[in-house]
Formats: C-alpha cells, sequence, structure tokens
C-alpha cells in the first residue's frame, strides 16, 4: 500500500515522484534532440563532444584504466601469429593459476596434514581425548564425511564423555538410539552447545526425553546452544519442552527445516524469556528459523512474546511464507535495546518496502553490520533509496553495514544509486550518542571512515554499473574482502580492473557467474595475476568471456 503514514513513506514518496521527474525530463531531451536536423553539424561539435568525454573521464576514473600488460592472447599472436582458440586460451589461464596456487601453498599445514593422518586412520582411533577442542573435532567430523567415513562408530568416537560441544555436520547415519544413549552421557557431564546437520531420524521426541530427563533427576542442563537442521521426526511440544528446561543458560536457537514446529514452541518463547519469569541469567541473544512453516497467527504470538525478544543481537527469519510487513514490524519493534547486530530475512515474498521502515527504526542505536535481503522482489529503487538515505527527520541514521545481500531482488531495484549509497553510508564515521541525542544529525558534514565500509558485498542480478565499482575503489578500498556480481550485466572490464587496481590485499573473492560481457581484458589483465592471492570465480559459455575458475 503506498499510502502507508509516517517518514519512511513520505520520504519514498518523494524520492519516487523525483525519479520519475528526472526520468521526464531525459525523455523530453531526447525527443528535443531526435528532432533537431542530423546534416547540420556546428564547426565546434567535435570540440564540445571532447570536452564532455574529458569531463566523463574526470568523474568516471575507471575509463581510464588499461590492462598493466599484454593479454595471454597478443603474446600468443606475437608468437606464432595466429590468434589462438579458445580452449588454448582457457589451458593458458588455467595453468597460471594453478603456479599461483603452488606458490601460495606449497605444502599442507601441519593441521591439514594430521587432520588428514586421523581420517585415513579413523577406524583405529577409540578416543579422540576431551582435551580436543571443537575446532579439531569439526574439521574431523567435516573430512569424515567428504571421504564417506561417517558412520555409527565414527559417532561415538566424536561424541565422547567430557566434551563441550557436540557438532555433527551430517548425522545421516546416526540412529536415534546412539543420540539418546550419547545426550544421556553428554548433558550430566556439562554439554554445552548441541549444534546438529540433517538430524532427520536422530533427533526425535526421546533424544530430547534424555535432556529433561537430566534435570529431573536433580542434575543441570548448561547448553548455551542449540541448532537443530532437518529433524523431521522432532514434534512441536518437544522443542518446546527443550526451551523449558534449557532456558536458564540456552541463549542462541537455531531451527532449520524442521516441519511440525509451532505454536507451543512459540509459547514458549513468550513464556520462559520473559523478564518477570525472575530466573537468573536468561537472555535470548540468537534467533534463527529458515524452513519452518510456521502460520501467520504463530508468528504473531512470537512477536507479542511479551519482552522475551528485547535483547536480541541477530535474528534470522528466512524463507517463511507467512512473514509479511506487519508481522516483521511487531517482531523488530519488541527488540527494545538497539542491540540488533545482524538479521537475515531472505527469501520472504509477502515483505516490500514497508519492512525496510521497520529495519531502520529498529537500529536506534546503529549496531546493526549485517543485513541479508536476498530474493526479496517487492523491493522497489525507490524505498532502498530511502533506506539508505540520511537525514529523514524521525528516523535514524542508515545502518554502518559490514555485509550486505541484495542478490536476486528485482534487477532494476537495485541500481547504481541504490548501492552507492548503501556504500557510502557503510563509510560513514558514527555519531556519538550526544550528537545523536542533541539532534543535530543533519548539522554537520558526513564524515567518511578510514577504516573503510563493507566486507562482503552481494548484489547478483542487478543493474550495477561501473560507478559502484568506483564507489566501493574510494571507500571500502582497505576494508572490502568479498565481492559477488553474478549476472550483473552492466559491468565492464574496465570497472573491475579499476576496482582490483585500487583495493588492498584483502580482497580475496570475486564472483562473476553469468557475466558475459567481462572478457580476457580484465581476466588476463588485471594487477594480480601474476601476484595471485585473488579468486575469481566464474564461467561463461561463450567465445572471448571466460572466469577463472570451473
Amino acid at each position: 500500500n503506498d499510502n502507508w503514514c509516517g517518514p519512511f513513506s513520505v520520504a519514498r514518496q518523494m524520492i519516487a515522484a523525483r525519479e520519475e521527474a528526472r526520468k521526464k525530463r531525459e525523455e523530453e531531451r531526447q525527443e528535443e534532440e531526435e528532432k533537431e536536423n542530423p546534416n547540420m553539424r556546428h564547426p565546434l561539435d567535435e570540440l564540445v563532444q571532447q570536452a564532455e568525454l574529458e569531463k566523463k573521464r574526470k568523474a568516471n576514473p575507471s575509463m581510464t584504466w588499461k590492462p598493466n600488460k599484454i593479454t595471454l592472447e597478443e603474446k600468443d599472436q606475437k608468437i606464432d601469429g595466429n590468434t589462438p582458440n579458445l580452449y588454448h586460451k582457457r589451458q593458458k589461464r588455467l595453468q597460471k593459476q594453478k603456479q599461483n596456487q603452488h606458490s601460495n601453498r606449497t605444502v599442507p599445514s601441519l593441521f591439514q596434514t594430521c587432520v588428514k593422518f586421523i581420517v585415513d586412520n579413523f577406524e583405529s582411533v577409540e578416543s579422540l581425548g576431551y582435551t580436543v577442542d571443537n575446532t579439531v573435532r569439526r574439521a574431523i567430523c567435516e573430512s569424515l564425511v567428504a571421504n564417506g567415513k561417517m558412520n555409527g562408530a565414527a559417532f561415538d568416537t566424536l561424541a565422547e564423555e567430557g566434551i563441550e560441544i557436540l557438532e555433527i555436520v551430517d548425522c545421516t547415519s546416526v540412529t536415534s538410539e546412539q543420540m539418546v544413549e550419547a545426550l544421556s552421557i553428554l548433558i550430566p557431564a556439562g554439554l554445552r552447545a548441541l549444534i546438529l546437520k540433517h538430524a532427520g531420524r536422530c533427533f526425535t521426541s526421546k533424544a530430547i526425553e534424555s535432556i529433561t530427563k537430566a534435570k529431573s533427576n536433580g542434575g543441570s542442563v548448561e547448553l548455551f546452544a542449540i541448532s537443530i537442521g532437518g529433524a523431521y521426526l522432532m514434534k512441536d511440544a518437544d522443542i518446546a519442552k527443550l526451551v523449558a528446561v534449557a532456558s536458564p543458560t540456552l541463549s542462541s536457537i537455531e531451527l532449520s527445516a524442521c516441519p511440525f514446529v509451532g505454536l507451543e514452541f512459540c509459547n514458549a518463547l513468550g513464556m520462559y524469556y520473559a523478564s518477570n519469569v525472575g530466573t537468573k541469567g536468561s537472555c535470548l541473544l540468537e534467533l534463527s528459523l529458515q524452513d519452518i512453516p510456521l502460520s501467520k497467527d504463530n508468528l504473531l504470538t512470537l512477536a507479542s512474546a511479551s519482552d522475551a525478544f528485547q535483547n536480541l543481537k541477530s535474528i534470522t527469519l528466512k524463507s517463511m511464507d507467512a512473514l509479511d510487513d506487519e508481522v516483521l514490524h511487531k517482531i523488530l519493534s519488541s527488540i527494545t535495546n538497539g542491540n540488533l547486530e545482524g538479521i537475515d530475512l531472505s527469501n520472504n515474498v509477502n515483505l516490500t518496502d514497508q519492512a525496510l521502515s521497520s529495519i531502520r527504526r529498529s537500529n536506534s542505536n546503529g549496531r546493526l553490520r549485517s543485513l541479508q535481503l536476498s530474493g526479496i522482489k517487492n523491493f522497489t529503487a525507490a524505498g532502498l533509496e530511502t533506506f539508505f538515505t540520511f537525514d529523514i527527520p524521525g528516523l535514524p541514521d542508515p545502518p554502518t553495514l559490514r555485509y550486505l545481500n541484495l542478490s536476486e531482488c528485482e534487477f532494476d531495484a537495485i541500481n547504481k544509486d541504490v548501492v552507492n549509497l548503501a556504500i557510502t553510508a557503510s563509510a560513514v564515521k558514527r555519531q556519538t550518542n550526544k550528537a545523536r541525542d542533541s539532534g543535530k544529525s543533519g548539522s554537520c558534514a558526513v564524515e567518511i571512515s578510514t577504516m573503510g565500509g563493507l566486507i562482503s558485498l552481494d548484489v547478483s542480478g542487478s543493474s550495477i554499473t561501473d560507478e559502484n565499482m568506483e564507489s566501493l575503489a574510494s571507500l571500502c578500498h582497505v576494508s572490502l574482502k568479498e565481492l559477488k556480481i553474478n549476472f550483473c550485466t552492466n559491468i565492464s572490464d574496465k570497472g573491475l580492473g579499476y576496482l582490483v587496481s585500487k583495493v588492498k590485499h584483502q580482497f580475496n573473492r570475486l564472483e562473476i557467474w553469468g557475466c558475459a560481457q567481462i572478457t580476457e581484458t580484465f581476466l588476463d589483465g588485471h594487477c594480480r595475476v601474476d601476484g595471485g592471492g585473488l579468486d575469481i570465480i566464474g564461467v561463461w559459455m561463450a567465445k572471448g568471456s571466460r572466469g577463472s575458475k570451473q
């Protein structure tokens, strides 16, 4: 509804009207140019065109970028006088990449060697020892899964008594009986975190009962984090019981693809995390729900869960079919302490620009650093421009983001103006509380931070241009580590070449899948071809347009 009220709505309508007026002026100017007689030329036309070109080059420095050496194709042409075929060029680039990888990593690390040796001989391992921390156990578990060696016996070895964190990346080979037996030993022994992926058949009512029994037998449940994925046998009442017994210490809850989670779980959060419960230390800091089939009534119950969410630092609500603007507004409004650092609302088809207003209002203390909005098709360019615009009366400043994902939204919604505003907002120094409280947010000039801005940016499938590469090079050159521009057809070799030439060596990953316009001019001519350290991921099946990895 375009008529919803508030300062965000008013600003959005003004920005939309401004864009419409600009488009109208451009159309009128184009019509006037078409009406002019093309045969009538002024003697100074060429000078005027040259002056305009110089002006554009000054405004857009990426236009002046050139490859720092001749491309492999040019080398081959000079050697034998023939243009090499596509396969030959591809092999040349692959050989160069392997040389760089070999020079950067001559031998495996000691840690990698030890993990490989243990996994190769895991059937002979009786115990890892309780002093082996979770970092090592997770690496061993991942390697076991990758090598097809994760089975019931391996689980028994990993889930030995005395560990504080049980993290299994793939539980498909673990039976319900094994999980019950393991938890009945680990919980009384002081297990602190339970992380189970693809929990399927193993995490059932009996597994949760083994946890609740520890408390009923006079012991304690000291879990501070649970992450359960794919537990298709876990009932709503079961997860509610788990929240009930673990709430005094449980501060992080993550559930994904658990089809029977519902109203009882939502009620349990409100019941056991409300401030008036009086349980010492009961404080929910992280909540992540993905592919959970909660109805709108369930979500409204969650939103009205007293003050249970007031201290949340991170909230993820991904692929929630019933999540809309109304529900999101109520949930974010219940996070009253202003400590929210991360929001992930990816793939929620019912969200619109109103959701952006709710997100900005929730950032009252300016602590939001990560925002994931992938796959939300109802966002408009006007709404996103408003979200990242400074000095809107009645609204906090736009967030100083370090991680931003606007991929798979509408092509025209994520345009160069939106992304430039987001980049600028990420690099602006935050005002002090005194300045913010005095209401003088618009009284001083914007000051750019020397620490940079965005660390990771994903704008795949958008209409961004080389101008955005220039903004990143100017404002985020000391911070940017990862950039994903898959299927961004308006970016050229010059834009990417200019970016790579300006950012520091912390920039190590660039994704360009579907960018047919990117050619060997950039892939073989950017300044880090020989030095390595930059992984360019992406390939396009077209002549003259190849990525460096497949």
